[in-house]
């Protein structure tokens, strides 16, 4: 399958280019270059190119000739440059995929696109079905309007989009005995991993067009639920994210 990847040179877009590398090809593109790491393991089996998320004549000719477009792009903080990759991104992307025939489209964003304030403060078992209720942060507000464009277009067009939920992401080596930690934390590796699975499936097998799927490592408290993602993406976290409520042997 060709893959284009927005945003792809950021904190998540190596580890989804070692995910997917392998098995697709990719033409990772973002507004920075790629790192120098991956350029060079990669560089030769696989496209690199400077593409501004923001740009909707950019982001349409890079999706020219793909299967598939994996947003990663994103931005916290700048107000105006946070709609703009948040909100329009989305649009550009949505676009390019109705022009291009593309069916497969992976969004992401953060948790709390979704499960804001009043589920984090009061509820357990929250599962990503719940009425959408974000954050009241910029990061986000902005990432749950480009969720919403994204599922505006899939009510008219044939295309399915995945919104996969990250919150905090952990190296391998950070999983410590009893270090805690916010109940919503996958390791690294795993979360490259669920975008092969994301790629992998069968669109068929959705319930709707437009599904949203926490990204998550198995945790003691029960707060948030990976019973969907595991059932319908066929994901089994690698790495024991639970070590970090463990006591440790006093």
């Amino acid at each position: 399958m060709n893959v284009l990847i927005l945003g792809g040179n950021g904190y998540l877009g190596p580890h989804v280019v070692k995910a997917l590398a392998g098995e697709h090809r990719l033409r990772v593109t973002d507004i920075k270059p790629p790192p120098p790491e991956i350029k060079e393991e990669f560089g030769d089996q696989h496209e690199f190119f400077d593409v501004d998320a923001t740009s909707s004549s950019q982001v349409m000719q890079a999706a020219q000739g793909t299967d598939a477009i994996v947003n990663l792009s994103v931005v916290r903080q700048h107000p105006r440059v946070a709609f703009d990759v948040n909100v329009l991104g989305c649009l550009n992307t949505m676009q390019a995929a109705v022009e291009h025939g593309i069916r497969r489209v992976i969004n992401t964003g953060p948790h709390f696109t979704v499960t804001g304030p009043t589920y984090e403060g009061f509820d357990h078992g929250i599962v990503p079905d719940v009425p959408p209720h974000s954050g009241t942060n910029l990061y986000a507000i902005s990432k749950s309007l480009g969720q919403e464009v994204c599922r505006a277009f899939t009510a008219d067009h044939d295309i399915y989009v995945m919104d996969f939920l990250f919150y905090n992401m952990r190296f391998v080596s950070q999983l410590k005995r009893g270090a805690g930690g916010v109940p919503f934390v996958i390791a690294w590796p795993d979360a490259g991993e669920v975008f092969r699975l994301g790629l992998a499936v069968d669109l068929a097998k959705l319930p709707s067009r437009c599904e949203v799927f926490f990204m998550h490592g198995d945790n003691p408290q029960g707060k948030f639920l990976l019973d969907k993602t595991k059932r319908i993406l066929g994901f089994e976290p690698k790495e024991d994210v639970s070590v970090l409520w463990r006591k440790t042997r006093g």
